[in-house]
């Protein structure tokens, strides 16, 4: 995690500028199947089968279209509803956001156009601060992980970061989460943050979505002087330094990227609720 090493400048906040976003006190996702029906029985054995007997309660499928739990994992409650239907194109527009999914393979992307029903899992009012946020989210994506390694599993959307990703990728992340969980230090920010490129001002850009989930503003590199690998690598990065308390990005400040080389040191700027990183 050493990766960057600061330049610090103002540390407060910059007089008329909008604040950051309050954290998300609720937390949810969705996860699609290419099959309609999960029986009951499955998704108990995967949940008891990493939480323990006692984490699933009020297991009811008396509707013949819904299926719904209660998970509780460290004190923490996630309702849980798997729906015997496709997901509603106002719930999110797979086909659009297919066109921009890095992290689908084309044969992932085939089931989901074919996605016959959906889980959804969601946790309230547990991002009360980033502590309680970052520890929902994990917990929130350990479950998902676990309800994930069902067959006819196609993927997993984020509405909050317009994110969706196939479940080779998710499930990658998730079996890396499985094992660094209780490092402080750590976060699975691929499950919470979506990395795009696009244009600004006849200009690239590569930013985020997301942070804002946790109380932060989102970060763009404005032309980026790296391929986009190597700059969505130090996104990540980022996100995971704030997202973990390590750091505190604003207005105005320098980051050194590399220290030995003082031309690759950086300016953030902020446009509203977003950081421009100029330079770098």
């Amino acid at each position: 995690m050493g990766f960057f090493k600061r330049f610090k400048k103002d540390r407060s906040v910059q007089p008329g500028l909008p604040p950051p976003p309050p954290v998300e006190a609720d937390t949810a996702a969705k996860l699609l199947y290419t099959r309609r029906e999960i029986a009951p029985e499955e998704l108990k054995e995967a949940v008891t089968g990493r939480f323990g007997p006692e984490s699933l309660q009020n297991l009811d499928a008396s509707h013949p279209a819904v299926t719904s739990f209660l998970v509780r994992i460290q004190g923490l409650e996630f309702w849980c509803a798997h729906m015997a239907l496709p997901l509603p194109p106002e719930e999110g527009d797979l086909a659009e956001m297919l066109k921009y999914s890095r992290f689908v393979t084309s044969e992932e992307g085939k089931a989901l156009e074919n996605q016959a029903s959906f889980l959804l899992v969601v946790q309230k009012g547990g991002g009360t601060d980033l502590a309680g946020k970052r520890r929902a989210c994990i917990l929130h994506s350990r479950l998902c992980g676990a309800l994930m390694e069902l067959p006819g599993a196609a993927g997993y959307l984020l509405n909050e970061a317009s994110l969706l990703l196939g479940p080779r990728y998710f499930l990658h992340h998730a079996g890396i989460l499985e094992r660094e969980w209780q490092d402080p230090q750590y976060f699975p920010a691929p499950l919470w943050v979506h990395l795009y490129q696009g244009r600004e001002e006849e200009a690239p850009i590569i930013g985020t979505l997301g942070l804002g989930q946790f109380g932060f503003l989102e970060l763009f590199f404005y032309k980026p002087r790296e391929d986009w690998p190597e700059v969505f690598e130090k996104l990540y990065l980022m996100s995971i330094f704030q997202i973990t308390g390590k750091e505190l990005y604003q207005d105005k400040e320098t980051i050194a990227f590399d220290p030995e080389n003082p031309d690759r040191d950086a300016v953030f700027k902020q446009s509203g609720q977003r950081l421009a990183i100029i330079g770098g």
